[in-house]
């Protein structure tokens, strides 16, 4: 969609509730670097990173405690709120763009790339963007 540019982008947007006690120095470390703007090329190359060991041990409990903001690279206003915990992903579209009811709430690896891949053909197309 992007060419050589990245899809999308992850920041840590806010604290919902106090961080679980005992996070270890890994887990710390991300956090440090989710404060910051991070990009993938990719929506399977984010699925990836949101179930890899590192992130599943920094979300690691019952009720979510960060949400993150995923947006598209190019259109920063175009965004989704990502609140994870150890059950559940959620996605919140925060510009209502006509996709899946305004938000999914699933764990399935292969629903979300299919569910992220639509918003972004909504949200990506020109004459959505900008607005």
């Amino acid at each position: 969609m992007g060419d050589d540019l990245p899809l999308l982008t992850m920041v840590k947007s806010k604290q919902i509730n106090e961080s679980p006690g005992g996070l270890s120095e890994e887990s710390l470390e991300l956090l440090d670097t989710l404060n910051t703007l991070c990009s993938f090329y990719s929506i399977e190359d984010f699925v990836s990173f949101i179930f890899s060991e590192k992130f599943t041990k920094l979300i690691d409990c019952d009720d979510p405690w960060l949400v993150f903001e995923i947006g598209l690279y190019l259109d920063h206003q175009k965004n989704l709120q990502f609140i994870a915990s150890k059950n559940s992903y959620l996605f919140v579209d925060n510009v209502k763009i006509e996709w899946n009811n305004g938000s999914l709430s699933s764990k399935n690896k292969n629903q979300i790339i299919t569910e992220l891949g639509k918003w972004c053909e909504i949200a990506f197309n020109p004459n959505a963007r900008f607005e």
